[in-house]
């Protein structure tokens, strides 16, 4: 993009010089347009498979650094309180989390295919952060929830992990 603005400075420099020397008012049709912004994160120019590719990438290996930076950061206070509806209600919702990257891992392999890679839509509670408030029967009634949209991807996953590592208990948590 930098490089095209100061070819279009150099060329209409290079014209100004060569025509009259009196200055002329252009009429405000004739203004340039300003450039809309891009989109996305990689300059048009460099619009590639690759190079999108590499950018794309390099968001989860900062997510990757930045969990483990938050894993190891101390805690600010215990105001949270680690209580064990704390926990359930932070478990369930890093378990949503986790059945997004289950399913796109089960579906780039073709573990499950078709209409089985689509996901129900999910609900708010799973985008909000965890708190120690939420009434038990209704994490009990979220983990339902939970269990019913992981399975088939768990299902696949360990049956897989079972097979590959000829390991019964691949996905045994007793």
């Amino acid at each position: 993009m930098a490089r095209r603005v100061a070819a279009v400075t150099i060329f209409a420099s290079t014209l100004a010089a060569c025509g009259p020397q009196t200055p002329a008012v252009a009429p405000e049709s004739a203004a340039p347009k300003p450039v809309a912004e891009q989109q996305g994160n990689t300059p048009s120019e460099d619009l590639d498979p690759f190079v999108v590719m590499i950018g794309a990438e390099r968001w989860t290996v900062i997510l990757d650094k930045a969990l483990e930076g938050a894993r190891e950061a101390p805690d600010a206070s215990t105001s949270a309180g680690e209580t064990d509806l704390y926990r359930a209600d932070a478990a369930l919702k890093r378990g949503a989390a986790m059945v997004i990257e289950l399913r796109n891992q089960v579906c780039r392999k073709g573990l499950v295919t078709g209409a089985g890679c689509n996901l129900p839509e999910w609900p708010a509670w799973t985008l909000e952060p965890p708190t120690g408030d939420t009434p038990i029967a209704e994490i009990d009634h979220r983990s339902g929830w939970l269990d019913t949209v992981m399975a088939p991807f768990t299902d696949v996953g360990c049956e897989a992990g079972r097979k590959a590592l000829n390991d019964e208990m691949f996905c045994s948590v007793e």
